[in-house]
């Protein structure tokens, strides 16, 4: 463990020490301009990169470069540059394009798709306590050394695959396909998920949408199935002023383990909104509320969280995230060993690095580092972890 925070130390001092982009490049902007004018736009888009990348402050230069990912299709990396503009000082005339441009994508976005691979080092993979003995009605018991914290590497894959043909201009077909997966050579990390849904999708205006449909998911915990979920979704999206996104979502589901649990209820209320402070600076607040019912009182409950998330670019390419979070669950009824009603704290901390212009492929290698700390009333669930990510991105 001591030797990959090493060698990811010395990633992290190759990221920073990127050169800045411009210097070789000084007549950039105009041979650009010149070659989005001719139609060229493939051969235009490296010097954007490099203009965006040396100078993340300029509108002009973020602008043109979403303008030629969406004329190549790129649409996500486009869209990701349009709503980190909005955050510049727009004339009426620029916020309205801007706008239309993303309506367009909207519009023409039939088939979406995303892939996120992460590879995760961790000090406490299980999220276990570190205490050697535990005190149960006035007598101490030993854990055994699988029950406490040990360090693991874990491989994490999140992908989506997303279809919305068009039915008129109002309204689309909504289908989606969705997974997430946690593998571990340690058989009892393992946590597989997938989810499928199907409904519809209104767009009442350019700046909104709102979408409901039918979900049904499967979980897989320690290679066994472990549940599956059927129920309703509903999303709302809208564009707020000229710099803000509010995004709101339902998922109320019946659970059915296939475990020796009993089946629950779950209802799952997200909310998150996007302000752009500068065409170089973001910030997000996002925060869920989920209600579990079932016939055991110590399984169902209340969990709750809120990230505060904040962006910035740095001139020369460097891109840096800092997200703080606080998260709580507390349980209806007593756990039957400890007596006590379980309430959880969680506190997390992590910081993402990455250069925009340091690429695999389409995207960009990252690098998080995280502390979570979680406190609790009941001995066995209080636990410390801290953790190094390697991952890959694409919003540059």
């Amino acid at each position: 463990m001591r030797r990959l925070f090493y060698v990811l130390l010395l990633g992290l001092g190759v990221i920073c020490a990127r050169p800045h982009a411009l210097w070789a490049v000084p007549d950039a902007w105009p041979r650009a301009l010149e070659l989005m004018a001719e139609g060229r736009t493939e051969a235009a888009l490296p010097l954007l990169e490099e203009l965006v990348s040396a100078h993340p402050d300029d509108k002009n230069y973020r602008f043109e470069l979403a303008l030629a990912l969406f004329r190549l299709e790129k649409d996500f990396r486009a869209k990701w540059h349009l709503e980190q503009v909005r955050g510049a000082r727009l004339t009426a005339a620029e916020a309205q394009l801007v706008e239309q441009v993303l309506a367009r994508i909207a519009a023409r976005s039939v088939w979406s798709a995303s892939l996120n691979i992460a590879v995760r080092p961790e000090s406490n993979a299980g999220q276990r306590t570190s205490t050697e003995t535990v005190n149960i009605g006035g007598l101490d018991f030993t854990l055994r050394p699988d029950a406490r914290a040990e360090p693991g590497v874990s491989l994490l894959v999140s992908a989506a695959l997303g279809y919305t043909p068009r039915i008129n201009d109002k309204w689309r077909g909504r289908f989606s396909l969705n997974t997430h997966l946690r593998y571990n050579k340690d058989a009892a990390l393992r946590d597989y998920q997938l989810t499928a849904r199907a409904g519809l999708q209104h767009l009442p205006d350019t700046r909104s949408s709102i979408s409901a449909g039918v979900l049904h998911g499967f979980r897989w915990v320690e290679d066994k199935r472990y549940s599956q979920t059927t129920g309703i979704w509903t999303e709302y999206s809208r564009l707020l002023g000229t710099r803000g996104r509010l995004d709101l979502s339902l998922d109320l589901g019946n659970v059915r383990h296939e475990v020796t649990l009993p089946d629950s209820r779950v209802a799952l209320l997200s909310a998150s909104y996007s302000h752009a402070v500068t065409s170089n600076t973001r910030l997000t607040f996002a925060g869920y509320y989920e209600k579990t019912k079932g016939n055991l009182p110590n399984l169902a409950g209340d969990r709750n969280g809120i990230l505060v998330t904040g962006l910035y670019a740095w001139r020369g390419g460097l891109m840096t995230s800092l997200q703080l979070g606080r998260h709580t669950d507390e349980r209806r009824g007593p756990e039957p060993l400890f007596g006590l009603t379980r309430r959880d704290a969680k506190t997390s901390l992590s910081l993402t690095v990455y250069h925009r212009d340091l690429r695999l492929g389409s995207f960009a290698p990252t690098l998080v580092m995280g502390v979570e700390k979680n406190r609790s009333n009941i001995p066995v669930a209080r636990y410390d972890n801290q953790y190094l990510t390697i991952g890959l991105t694409r919003n540059f």
